[in-house]
């Protein structure tokens, strides 16, 4: 500590004031020795350092001040989202066009078939063929006729839709399961060549016969029960009934549904003890 700090009193016998000290000593500062005069310059000098330091300080501590977090606080130690929640008929409103979007491929390639080609430009898949490995990926979306679509495309939809009234997600792992492991099942097990979009078709009708019994939830449970009630005669189409149905395409269709429920459903939630 500076020695000025202990005297009681300047050079010419009068007593410095208390606050404002170092200003006081600096205009009195010839009265003081040499020695004296220096140690209160130090401690003047220490006084405005200390002052521009705390400002410094301050204007650092604001300008860091984050604003405040509009965000609503975790409930149960589980973050909130703010995203609003969508209702079973808004999904079905958000997801209706999706099906009609994929309907687009068959619907221009049977138009441009039956228009240019006579009804000659066809995909199916030939089983365990190198010339049929394209129709694995093509042969769903191919038809032999507008009265095949036809019947195709409104099953598809409506099975759709229901499906995506449900989960989004879901529907498109069916979809994929149903495109492209119907595909591979025909290129690989079928006895003789097919095609179009029945065999999808079986897979959708497949898992929504089982997914509401796998979740045990109500809407599940309302879409299996529906379609058990309306359109449980699709079940006979996996059988051989009628000879220029491709009735393996659907079994395959309808067994890979099976599948598809179990590998996507939610496990149902139990009250706790």
């Amino acid at each position: 500590m500076c020695p000025c700090t202990y005297l009681g009193r300047t050079g010419d016998g009068r007593t410095p004031p208390l606050s404002g000290r170092g200003e006081w000593a600096v205009r009195h500062q010839k009265s003081y020795p040499v020695i004296i005069r220096r140690c209160i310059l130090l401690q003047t000098l220490d006084d405005f350092e200390l002052q521009a330091k705390l400002k410094q300080l301050e204007t650092e501590v604001d300008g860091q001040a984050a604003p405040p977090s509009t965000q609503k606080p975790p409930v149960d130690g589980k973050p909130t989202s703010t995203r609003p929640s969508r209702s079973w008929g808004q999904r079905l409103k958000r997801n209706a066009m999706l099906p009609l979007w994929i309907l687009a491929i068959p619907w221009t390639q049977e138009i441009i078939d039956q228009v240019f080609f006579g009804g000659q430009w066809n995909f199916p898949v030939h089983p365990r063929s190198l010339a049929g490995v394209p129709g694995i990926f093509l042969s769903a979306f191919s038809h032999g006729g507008f009265g095949h679509l036809i019947g195709n495309s409104i099953a598809f939809v409506l099975f759709s839709w229901l499906i995506l009234a449900k989960s989004r997600r879901d529907y498109w792992m069916v979809f994929l399961i149903g495109w492209l492991g119907g595909g591979f099942a025909t290129w690989l097990l079928a006895p003789n060549s097919s095609h179009g979009l029945s065999g999808v078709v079986y897979t959708l009708f497949g898992y929504l016969l089982c997914i509401g019994w796998l979740e045990r939830r109500i809407i599940p449970l309302l879409i299996s029960v529906f379609v058990l009630i309306n359109y449980s005669t699709f079940i006979f189409g996996i059988f051989p009934t009628h000879p220029m149905v491709a009735w393996w395409g659907h079994l395959f269709g309808f067994v890979l549904g099976i599948f598809a429920a179990y590998g996507v459903y939610r496990e149902p939630k139990r009250l706790s003890d």
